[in-house]
């Protein structure tokens, strides 16, 4: 995928501790619509969370990290295969019933409850007591939390996945007044609609936006000795303009294209 450089979700909630309602729904309705993408696909997502969000340098989110999707699932295919990240597991996976596309409905619940307030809703430090609190805990808000927030998250985060917000497709969250009072659908979808936080970036390359961690790391190179392409495969490159430079020293145009 192309560089996004405005950081992870992850590192700028991690910052600034929570966000406000109008940065939240913001990027919830932009989630919404990739999620609805992906969905009419019949691809599940399945691992939406923080450090799978992008911001670019205007703003707007970018999903990514698809390790987990499963493909080829229908409105009523139900799939076993248990993953994600604790946090965000939907209760039909540890009861082991079987899943659909709902699942990435309450984890749209989940990430958007923690981005107004700072933690998942049924957060613990110990794995196996995060699960029977997703399993049995009432959902809890503070005190201060805006009524259609709190409908809203709600209706996403029901245990019974037949009664989940979503269960009937994306336009029944989309019609949600959290949502509906506040969002054109079409002007975001063109992002028309100016993000309410700009990443601070001084170019294209800038990476002040991600953890030292990861670039300070030393780059490995990826490229694969001894592999040879058949001439079959090598025939669907046929057009290609880049010719490896050590073969073609000194050649600077071919075919009207710029060589290295």
């Amino acid at each position: 995928m192309s560089f996004v450089n405005g950081g992870e979700l992850f590192y700028h909630l991690q910052r600034e501790g929570k966000f406000d309602q109008g940065r939240s729904r913001f990027y919830a309705a932009e989630l919404l619509c990739a999620l609805e993408h992906l969905h009419s696909f019949n691809v599940i997502y399945r691992d939406l969370k923080p450090e799978n969000i992008l911001l670019d340098y205007t703003g707007h989110i970018a999903l990514c990290d698809f390790g987990l999707c499963k493909l080829n699932m229908s409105e009523s295919d139900k799939t076993n295969t248990f993953c994600g990240t604790p946090e965000y597991i939907a209760p039909e996976l540890l009861e082991n019933q079987g899943y659909t596309k709902t699942v990435d409905w309450w984890t749209l619940g989940v990430l958007l409850y923690e981005m107004m307030t700072g933690l998942p809703p049924f957060y613990d430090e110990n794995v196996n007591t995060m699960y029977q609190r997703i399993l049995h805990d009432p959902l809890r808000f503070p005190e201060d939390m805006p009524s259609e927030a709190r409908s809203i998250m709600t209706s996403l985060l029901l245990r019974d996945p037949s009664r989940r917000l979503g269960n009937k497709g994306a336009e029944e969250i989309k019609a949600h007044p959290f949502f509906a009072r506040h969002i054109d659908w079409e002007r975001l979808i063109h992002k028309k609609i100016t993000p309410p936080f700009k990443p601070s970036v001084t170019g294209q390359i800038d990476v002040s936006n991600f953890d030292a961690e990861f670039t300070s790391e030393a780059p490995m190179d990826s490229v694969v000795t001894d592999s040879a392409l058949s001439e079959t495969v090598q025939d669907q490159f046929k057009g290609f303009t880049y010719i490896p430079a050590n073969e073609y020293i000194g050649e600077s145009v071919q075919n009207g294209s710029v060589m290295s």
